[in-house]
């Protein structure tokens, strides 16, 4: 890509800010000699990190911190919970897509949340800046409840044709947040590893002390994992479940690919 469409691409985005930051390593453009001067190719990985640093150094943060950031091997993270009116979920879904935060959105059936949203937060003010957006277009009704993880904390199971021991096809999603006590917090986490049918888990902070994601093939499968293995954990105080309703899902390509 070249460096005006690289400009056109992120809003804002000056020249001078890109040569710093090939300047210091930071990017590398390939060089493609010209009669006179060697024009600068820019790889997606380039435009990604550059758009990654321009956003964290338009809230303040210094570059050398942002660099530090965008480049982090694994993040912190956070499960948000929203309460959405029905009739703005297109919309949320778009604005969600188009965070970079935003890693999977889903709609999912409840008294009080209609969607959940995991987001990868290396900087505190990440969560923030997601749901400002969602905000000032006026689509929360109220409260999200946030469930920040650290990376240390969160294992994701191997998506089909990975390694062994894959996913089960998904007929049904559904969020389980799990109640136990904290010294089992660990531990629990580790059995989850061993149910077919649970995808992630991750111990959060809050009220709920581990957040489970299940994909199974349907209703029978997922009463099965919940009622007959999870809540019979003897260290499990009590759980909630959220289900995913069918076609409102998407997932940033990385993981499972997108999907509506």
């Amino acid at each position: 890509m070249r460096l005006q469409e690289v400009l056109n691409q992120i809003p804002g985005l000056e020249k001078r800010f890109i040569y710093y930051l090939e300047s210091q390593n930071y990017i590398h453009p390939q060089k493609v000699q010209k009669t006179r001067i060697a024009r600068r190719d820019y790889s997606p990985a380039d435009v990604e990190r550059i758009q990654g640093i321009w956003r964290y150094y338009q809230r303040g943060i210094s570059i050398q911190r942002a660099y530090e950031l965008v480049t982090r091997p694994s993040s912190d993270g956070a499960y948000v919970f929203l309460p959405v009116p029905p009739s703005r979920w297109p919309e949320a879904l778009d604005l969600l897509r188009e965070s970079d935060q935003a890693m999977e959105a889903t709609a999912v059936y409840g008294e009080t949340v209609d969607w959940v949203v995991r987001l990868r937060t290396p900087h505190e003010s990440d969560v923030h800046h997601v749901l400002d957006r969602l905000f000032e277009a006026g689509i929360v009704t109220g409260a999200p409840q946030v469930r920040r993880f650290g990376a240390e904390a969160r294992w994701e199971r191997p998506s089909p044709g990975g390694a062994a021991g894959g996913r089960e096809e998904a007929g049904m999603r559904a969020w389980v947040l799990i109640k136990v006590p904290a010294k089992q917090i660990g531990a629990l986490v580790e059995e989850l590893r061993s149910y077919p049918g649970i995808v992630e888990a991750a111990a959060i902070y809050g009220e709920t002390d581990v957040i489970a994601k299940i994909e199974v093939p349907d209703q029978e499968a997922l009463d099965a994992l919940v009622v007959q293995r999870i809540q019979s954990i003897d260290a499990v105080d009590s759980t909630r479940t959220f289900i995913a309703i069918g076609g409102l899902h998407w997932r940033r390509d990385g993981g499972d690919g997108e999907s509506r």
